[in-house]
């Protein structure tokens, strides 16, 4: 998202990925002029898929239209399937009678009060304050922003009493600012020519050592008290490997309170994870992003280093575990260019980086 244009397509990006998969939407009553209720949204189930590009994209197009459409004015787009992909894919503009609709006086208070009422509530609470960093960044990175609006808006993230007013307030500027379209021709030339003028100073090689030691901590992220979605897959095979040593083939988190050993390597690997974790968020703040890739740097160098070891034959899954994570911990993975950091490496990042391996199926505890 680093260095990109804020529009309605990297708004969405930040955050449709981590919404919960399943959302229960509150219609608006235009003639009570509220939304429905808990209680009535459960009986008329109006529950819809967010993971579904179109539904996301719907969800955040009727925050500026629903008003509107309730006092029947026309000219409104029917948002459709092909519409949200395309704008997913930067192949379409905002529809002008959206971007008017956006512009008027009361659009924030109005797409505040539909973000309270479906927006927020469908982000998990355990990486909200995530995803509100990244909206943050996102504005902070955005060239085409202007730098009044860019200090008001890292004022208004500083002080905010709401969310979803300031997330309104970000996203009513998405789909007014410049455009969503992607120019790959401009794109490329307008890379060409930074390239030429830049004043990167990792390209001077002698001040490299310096540079890296001096560099900011990552922010850190600590683990909620409820493992995340994201975190199942890595999660799955860590019970896999427990019930893999005790024969126990369904074992799952319920078992863990019959074994204290488990309890308490499940939870120091969630620590490992989430130190990793900090690093993949951290590099995308770099240098306004130039360093984004290298966390998928740090996860080749992390691979190869262990993988030999995952390939050898053990009595059980969590055996092979445990000697991974004692590899990870005494590999070097100098390609990666942080390394030299104590703030960007160490072993409980590059154990860490072994679950997100997990998670990318490259490396599994139970051969099955």
């Amino acid at each position: 998202m680093s260095g990109e244009s804020l529009c309605i397509r990297t708004f969405a990006e930040v955050i449709r990925g981590r919404m919960n998969k399943k959302a229960q939407i509150k219609n608006f009553d235009t003639e009570k002029k509220l939304f429905q209720s808990d209680a009535e949204v459960k009986r008329k189930n109006n529950e819809i898929e967010l993971s579904q590009v179109y539904t996301f994209y719907k969800l955040l197009l009727d925050a500026v239209v629903y008003r509107a459409l309730g006092n029947d004015e026309e000219g409104i787009p029917d948002i459709s399937p092909t519409m949200a992909t395309q704008l997913k894919n930067g192949e379409w503009e905002i529809n002008q009678k959206i971007k008017e609709i956006a512009q008027r006086k009361e659009a924030k208070e109005i797409v505040s009060k539909y973000f309270e009422a479906n927006l927020i509530p469908n982000i998990p609470s355990s990486v909200r304050s995530s995803v509100l960093d990244d909206i943050d960044t996102l504005v902070r990175n955005s060239s085409d922003v202007k730098r009044r609006k860019r200090d008001a808006l890292k004022q208004a993230y500083q002080q905010r009493k709401s969310d979803a007013l300031y997330l309104a307030e970000v996203y009513l500027l998405a789909i007014c600012n410049g455009t969503n379209k992607k120019d790959d021709n401009q794109s490329q030339s307008t890379t060409t020519a930074k390239k030429k003028k830049s004043d990167d100073p990792f390209e001077k090689l002698d001040a490299i050592e310096a540079l890296i030691r001096d560099l900011p901590a990552p922010k850190q992220i600590a683990p909620p008290e409820q493992p995340l979605e994201e975190e199942q897959p890595y999660i799955r095979e860590l019970y896999a490997a427990y019930g893999d040593k005790e024969g126990i083939i369904d074992f799952c988190e319920a078992h863990l309170a019959q074994y204290d050993e488990y309890n308490e390597d499940r939870n120091e690997r969630r620590i490992d994870y989430f130190a990793a974790d900090s690093v993949r968020h951290g590099v995308r703040e770099l240098y306004s992003g130039k360093y984004a890739s290298q966390f998928d740097v740090l996860k080749d160098e992390t691979f190869a280093g262990v993988n030999n070891t995952a390939r050898k034959s053990f009595p059980n899954g969590y055996e092979r575990m445990l000697s991974v994570m004692e590899q990870a911990a005494i590999i070097q993975v100098n390609q990666y260019t942080l390394s030299r950091s104590p703030h960007w490496i160490s072993n409980r990042i590059k154990m860490g980086v072994c679950h997100f391996l997990v998670n990318d199926n490259r490396l599994r505890w139970v051969k099955r």
